[in-house]
């Protein structure tokens, strides 16, 4: 979690599940290669950069991925396994806060336009459909907060959480009708009563997720140069 951001992909593309190393460094971001093709390919949409795959514009599926913090992962999941310390990587490990300050050169020098907007480190959930982004700033709010909006056309939920931070999208559609959500007791409820869980579940089924992650300004800004900065403070 060094760059803030996590993200999750299928790793099967025409029948073949593939295997990946780390690639270096593209627009301040880690890339991956694949063993079996040599196509380089980012981890922030799954689209190959480079390689026989990126000739065919192939691009991997996202899947679903919640950053929260442990605490609250354990919460829900407390027969998760975790790695183990590796005394012979001692040397290897390290504290990291995300969205801290500070960028290093290694990253910058790959960077082809820094976008000054906010700072390089902001932490943002970044929201993107149908050829439409948005930035959506953390430190504007101080509480759970729930967001209705539209992009693209498709009306959306949002769940916004500085204390983690925590962010999630979900389309507002269900059973072919867009719906009014609050968020109550940590749950999203809809205008009819019905109630979800914030990672979709509900006893009437899941909701759609919709591609959006937690993750630092400048990497954000490098993929999505257009995307527009919400500003929360005018949407409260």
């Amino acid at each position: 979690m060094i760059c803030s951001s996590g993200v999750g992909f299928d790793p099967v593309i025409n029948g073949e599940v593939l295997e990946f190393d780390v690639a270096g460094l593209y627009d301040g971001l880690f890339v991956m290669s694949d063993r079996s093709t040599g196509s380089v390919w980012t981890h922030y949409d799954g689209s190959a950069l480079t390689g026989p795959l990126a000739d065919a514009g192939t691009r991997l599926t996202t899947l679903p991925l919640h950053h929260k913090r442990w605490s609250d992962w354990l919460a829900e999941h407390p027969d998760t396994k975790v790695l183990a310390w590796e005394e012979k990587y001692a040397d290897r490990y390290w504290d990291t806060e995300p969205g801290a300050p500070g960028l290093g050169q290694e990253f910058l020098d790959t960077i082809r336009s820094l976008d000054d907007r906010l700072p390089e480190n902001e932490l943002v959930f970044g929201l993107a459909l149908g050829g439409e982004s948005r930035a959506y700033r953390f430190n504007q709010i101080d509480e759970p907060t729930l967001i209705q909006t539209e992009i693209n056309g498709e009306a959306l939920v949002m769940v916004l959480d500085p204390d983690g931070p925590f962010g999630v999208a979900y389309q507002a559609t269900t059973n072919g009708e867009i719906r009014e959500f609050q968020l109550v007791q940590g749950k999203l409820v809809d205008s009819q009563g019905n109630q979800w869980d914030l990672d979709g579940t509900g006893e009437g089924g899941s909701l759609t997720w919709v591609t959006g992650l937690v993750t630092e300004w400048y990497g954000w800004a490098a993929y999505h140069p257009e995307t527009q900065i919400v500003d929360l403070t005018a949407e409260q």
